[in-house]
């Protein structure tokens, strides 16, 4: 009888209307070249945590990041390109999506309100 393996994976699904905004995102020319898309975006401790998509780092097997949920480095500049908000980070520029619901949106304002970029 075969050995019988057990997998589980730690990511996150997004519903149809985050991975729409997600692929408009990802489609869009930007002015600095993008580490990954977030969607489901909070600002905590002047850091992005949200699950990321097309992350450009790899892990030892050259898998992509894609559905895991980051934590960005620290915030440095946040600029709107277009639709989008690109947000530049110590460890690489990252383009918000969509954000999380019940206060998402509302972490991103007060540190934009919080005059704590750099």
């Amino acid at each position: 009888m075969p050995e019988v393996i057990e997998l589980e994976f730690h990511s996150k699904d997004v519903s149809d209307f985050q991975m729409s905004r997600l692929v408009r995102a990802s489609l869009r020319k930007y002015s600095v070249p993008i580490t990954a898309f977030i969607s489901d975006a909070t600002i905590i401790d002047d850091t992005c945590l949200g699950v990321s998509f097309d992350h450009s780092e790899r892990d030892d097997a050259y898998h992509r990041a894609d559905g895991s949920i980051p934590r960005t480095g620290k915030i440095q500049f946040a600029r709107k390109e277009g639709r989008f908000w690109l947000l530049e980070t110590q460890d690489g520029n990252y383009v918000i999506g969509s954000f999380r619901r019940g206060g998402g949106r509302m972490s991103f304002l007060k540190f934009l309100c919080s005059g704590e970029l750099l």
